[in-house]
């Protein structure tokens, strides 16, 4: 039987809350409880329970079938197209959005009387405003045909792509709605699909798989990765120095009793060295116990006073309400602590070196983990630095693993840092371990069926052209180990900016970062069925726009093989293809130029430099690639349809890669001499000797391969992986005239 279509305020109106619930518990939020939509529906407030049940209401019932299947997407439906091939249904979409959106205002209270009559419009100033507003947009639309043509297949460069249609309409759609994801009275609609989004999320990453497992999780839209990242850190600082408060306010609160740990030892004979050693599990099951334990002693006082008193001297003991200085000062003697850690590989994202200066570690507290030969972190070098926090009694507030590194596209070993953070846990040294995949965290749909079980590698190798390596496959198969987890739906969910988001395994830790704001999070006049996220967040207003374009792009597009999978798979044969074809092209000009990929992709990025055949200089060498790098780069004094193609480039500094490995890359496969690889001081000393040819960088081209129409025919049989490679020769040659 063909599903029928029924609006929502229809079916809030035919039948009981608890139907209406269960209807959109299983057509628009699946990963929610029907008990968690009825208590947001209207009559919430004077409800004691839903009353999830359809007697009575057979007409409805009947219409109580599950949502469609997971049917493979059709990428060339998903996009507008590299020349707007679909412009003219979309264009009738956007028409469909403004209509009924005017619509709405229209019938919100027909009765008032219209504000702007028709005289007022043809006043002579009103003619005169639209005039200039016509002529100002113009010029603006003009000035942005000088923008960067991120929809081209031309394009192959940062990680910046065309954004969806499901995304895009979704996103104007709301935004003419204007929602603010702060508050539950500025947004009621998108803050539930924002929930909702939290979940898909975790349930993707596998953290949980029913509505009673996900509702245990938390998951939040944020303006983007750093947000996410700066949350990441200002959470796991909150629960590394938890157990310290609990034992505080126990001792404020004479709540006795309480033990912590594998070993259940008292919290008041445990040092502060081992209470903030206590891995984040146990931690927050501390603070349940002190809550537990204390309501159990007032049991003759209301519930809800008792429950306050608790949660104001946790709060008052807390690191994040007393401060750093506070804090440290009052642990004195045995409990004294040394400053915390956060270990991060070297090819963090700037965000890891920014928010532990705003949380308030310390940038200098962040330890870079050297890489190794596949740009992945060195697990041994990151033992190593463990082991030396172990000996001289350093907390280790935070570990970070990443998942799609944002110059390589790499993927850190998270299955070996999962068993490793067991490991140092059984040693009694805790902490928090992340997953920083603001790039690379849409990759876990490809791993996922469309019941959500985990696929198997060869299965998905055949269908990927070989990917993922064991590595990866590990790596992202480990992700429902880690404790947090940043992806970025603006990077590979194809979403219009600003879209980041976070999602911790354990929901408990919203809590330890909650502020009240009566005005915007309710006070004493919210409502029992109130979701407020803005008190868990650290941004304030926030489009509710982004969350429901994210919201409608997985509804179209699944977060499974089949729906992102199968866009995603498409980028990973296009990098794949790129990699062969690049490597095939230095073989038949490596007579004039030498030209290597730096390793073999873990994700759709690609890194990889020229050198010309016989130069044994690095500084030669980065002078060669930044002439090149001039023809594939936008030029702000010519029109951007200048440029056949465009790319990105970065730089390998010695100060932040592993020296060996770059330096190993360098001598081996590009001809530079040994030992041409070196720090900024020994680049100078070496200058005003008199003896050039060192540097302090590398410069690398890093190709981003995020379009799904570049291996599409485009010249005869050539694609546009064929076009680029065909266009490099003469720019070599090029750039290489005069080179000294």
């Amino acid at each position: 039987m063909a599903r029928k279509e029924v609006t929502r305020r229809q079916f809030m109106q035919a039948g009981s809350i608890g139907t209406a619930a269960l209807f959109l518990q299983s057509h628009l939020f699946p990963n929610l409880s029907a008990a968690e939509v009825a208590a947001v529906l209207p009559d919430a407030g004077q409800r004691t329970g839903p009353a999830v049940r359809a007697a009575g209401d057979e007409g409805l019932a009947a219409l109580l079938e599950p949502p469609l299947g997971s049917e493979p997407v059709d990428i060339k439906a998903a996009f507008l197209g590299p020349q707007a091939e679909n412009a003219d249904w979309v264009e009738g979409l956007l028409r469909e959005v403004y209509r009924d959106y005017v619509f709405w205002r229209r019938n919100f209270h027909p009765e008032d009387r219209a504000a702007i009559r028709p005289q007022d419009q043809q006043r002579q100033t009103h003619q005169e405003f639209v005039g200039r507003f016509k002529r100002e947009l113009f010029t603006l639309l003009g000035e942005l045909k000088s923008d960067i043509p991120f929809f081209s297949p031309r394009y192959i460069g940062h990680m910046t792509a065309d954004v969806s249609l499901p995304a895009l309409i979704g996103y104007i759609a709301t935004m003419l709605y204007n929602p603010n994801n702060v508050s539950w009275e500025a947004s009621p609609i998108t803050t539930l699909i924002e929930i909702e989004l939290g979940r898909e999320l975790a349930k993707m990453f596998g953290f949980g798989r029913t509505p009673e497992e996900l509702a245990g999780t938390w998951g939040h839209i944020t303006s983007g990765g750093t947000v996410a990242n700066l949350e990441s850190i200002w959470v796991a600082k909150a629960v590394k120095f938890l157990p310290v408060a609990v034992r505080q306010a126990a001792a404020v609160l004479d709540v006795q009793g309480l033990t912590a740990g594998a070993a259940g030892k008292p919290i008041d004979a445990m040092t502060a060295w081992e209470l903030v050693n206590l891995v984040p599990g146990e931690a927050l099951q501390l603070k349940d116990a002190l809550v537990r334990t204390y309501l159990e002693t007032q049991s003759r006082r209301p519930v809800n006073e008792a429950l306050a008193q608790v949660s104001d001297q946790l709060k008052r003991h807390e690191i994040l309400f007393r401060g750093d200085h506070a804090f440290f000062a009052g642990l004195t003697g045995t409990d004294s602590l040394l400053p915390g850690i956060l270990c991060a590989p070297q090819t963090m994202h700037y965000s890891w070196v920014k928010g532990p200066g705003a949380i308030g570690i310390g940038a200098g507290q962040v330890v870079p983990i050297p890489i190794n030969a596949e740009y992945r972190m060195d697990l041994g070098r990151l033992r190593e630095e463990l082991e030396h926090s172990l000996r001289e009694r350093r907390p280790v507030i935070e570990v970070v693993g990443v998942a799609g590194t944002t110059e390589e596209g790499a993927v850190d070993p998270m299955h070996e840092l999962v068993a490793l953070r067991q490991e140092f846990a059984g040693r009694g040294l805790g902490f928090s371990l992340h997953c920083d995949a603001a790039y690379g965290g849409y990759l876990a749909a490809c791993f996922r069926s469309p019941e959500g079980e985990l696929r198997g590698q060869t299965e998905m190798q055949g269908e990927y052209g070989g990917w993922p390596a064991t590595p990866v496959y590990e790596s992202y198969a480990a992700l429902k180990g880690v404790d947090s987890i940043t992806v970025d739906p603006h990077k590979l969910g194809f979403v219009p900016y600003p879209a980041g988001a976070i999602v911790f395994r354990d929901g408990r830790v919203k809590e330890l970062v909650a502020q009240e704001a009566s005005y915007a999070l309710g006070g004493r006049t919210s409502q029992p069925y109130e979701v407020n996220i803005g008190k868990y967040i650290l941004e304030g207003s926030k489009p509710g726009a982004a969350a429901a374009a994210t919201f409608l792009s997985h509804r179209v597009m699944r977060l499974d093989q089949h729906g992102y999978g199968k866009l995603l798979g498409q980028t990973l044969r296009v990098v794949r293809s790129f990699y062969d074809r690049l490597r095939r092209f230095a073989q038949t000009i490596q007579t004039e130029f030498l030209v290597q990929p730096l390793f073999f992709p873990d994700t759709n990025i690609l890194d990889y430099t020229f050198n010309v055949t016989g130069n044994d200089r690095l500084d030669l060498m980065n002078r060669f690639n930044q002439r090149v790098y001039q023809e594939l780069s936008i030029d702000p004094m010519s029109p951007v349809q200048t440029r056949r193609f465009i790319v990105s480039h970065t730089e390998f500094a010695y100060e932040q890669y592993n020296p060996q490995v770059v330096g190993a890359f360098l001598e081996t496969q590009m001809g530079i001499r040994a030992g041409a690889f070196v720090s900024p001081a020994e680049r100078i000393r070496r200058e005003r000797a008199g003896t050039p040819g060192a540097d302090d960088a590398v410069i690398v081209f890093r190709s981003t391969m995020m379009n799904l129409f570049t291996l599409e025919k485009v010249r005869r049989e050539q694609d546009y992986l064929d076009l680029f490679l065909g266009s490099l020769l003469p720019l070599l040659r090029k750039a290489r005239q005069g080179l000294v």
